[in-house]
């Protein structure tokens, strides 16, 4: 991973999204890091994880949650009918 300060990121902004495209590039503002251009795809599948992640982690809690008689299971047909909706 590469850092640059601000001032060499605005200088050079090509040959920083070049680099960006390879690996992260982190931006450096009065010497602390501030920001990071990333390649696109990178962050979209990091970002996706992410999510992934904390659904899993939701998922988990409420399992435990279910388990243990804290949380009470409802279908979803029992939802549809106190909602007034018809299931096809």
């Amino acid at each position: 991973m590469v850092a640059i300060p601000a001032t060499q990121a605005r200088q050079r902004w090509a040959q920083t999204l070049d680099e960006a495209h390879r690996a992260p590039v982190t931006i450096t503002e009065h010497g602390r890091e501030s920001v990071m251009v990333i390649d696109f795809e990178v962050a979209k599948r990091a970002l996706q994880a992410l999510e992934d992640a904390e659904d899993a982690a939701t998922a988990a809690e409420v399992h435990a949650a279910v388990v243990r008689g804290d949380e009470e299971i409802v279908s979803l047909e029992e939802v549809a009918d106190e909602l007034g909706i018809v299931l096809g």
